[in-house]
């Protein structure tokens, strides 16, 4: 693959996910971090919450080494979150890879609320 392919490839899961978050009203002014990691916001996503979000459209998921870069971007003072997108799949097919801690943590907000 062509890097000018795969980072038009990520680019267009970024985007896609910011709307989503718009979408769903958990923060009406998140967007796609414009070269991430140089600016204010570290991960993939400029968001309010207090999230890392780490975003990967590959064939090829790299579990460890993706975990490592969402939390060295999280410097811990936030969560950090990987979102693989795997191609050829709808955007709504990404999976999800956080930390144990984060996890239970909305298990105990979903449970409490329903």
């Amino acid at each position: 693959m062509k890097p000018q392919s795969a980072i038009a490839k990520g680019k267009l899961f970024e985007k896609w996910f910011a709307e989503r978050l718009r979408h769903l009203g958990l923060d009406p002014n998140a967007r796609r971090e414009i070269g991430s990691g140089s600016g204010r916001f570290k991960g993939d996503i400029a968001t309010s919450l207090p999230i890392t979000f780490e975003l990967k459209n590959t064939a090829n998921f790299h579990a460890k080494k993706y975990l490592k870069q969402a939390e060295d971007a999280a410097m811990g003072y936030q969560e950090a979150c990987v979102l693989w997108h795997p191609p050829g799949k709808p955007m709504e097919n990404y999976k999800v890879f956080m930390s144990a801690s984060l996890f239970e943590s909305l298990l105990k907000v979903f449970f409490r609320n329903s």
